[in-house]
């Protein structure tokens, strides 16, 4: 909750979080960099109390997200100044063709193993595709008619 009426104006004034239909790509990627910003600004903070507590492991995994977060910002606002495609559209390609020249087709382990009554109805499959003998009245026609049923 706002202390004061100062705190208040001051949260008004941020630009919302959410964006509309038709809004520019470069004001998009503006925000999202702006977001990645101050992500990692956040990181780092962190990072120093975390330093300054004695976790030296997580300050240094919290720094090195910050700097990954840093490069996609910069990524971001290059893509909005015109210089690069929209990252999120290359990585999606790039992930793609990666995808596509490692492709290896599913091959299974697994052996099915019939049970010994499977194994004997299989044995006598024929028996049950073979079509059944035609009915009497079927070969009554076929012999007026002239057929062989």
């Amino acid at each position: 909750m706002p202390e004061s009426d100062e705190e208040f104006q001051d949260q008004r004034e941020l630009k919302p979080s959410y964006t509309f239909i038709g809004t520019p790509a470069s004001e998009e990627h503006l925000e999202v960099a702006r977001i990645h910003f101050r992500e990692a600004k956040q990181m780092e903070d962190n990072a120093i109390r975390a330093e300054a507590e004695g976790r030296l492991e997580e300050a240094s995994l919290l720094r090195d997200l910050a700097k990954s977060r840093r490069e996609t910002a910069e990524e971001f606002e290059r893509a909005a100044k015109g210089e690069v495609k929209d990252p999120i559209v290359t990585e999606i390609l790039e992930d793609q063709e990666g995808t596509m020249k490692n492709y290896k087709p599913h091959e299974s382990d697994y052996v099915v193993k019939l049970t010994d009554a499977e194994q004997e109805a299989l044995a006598h499959l024929a028996e049950y595709t073979e079509p059944p003998p035609p009915s009497p009245l079927k070969r009554a026609l076929g012999w007026f008619s002239g057929k062989k049923a």
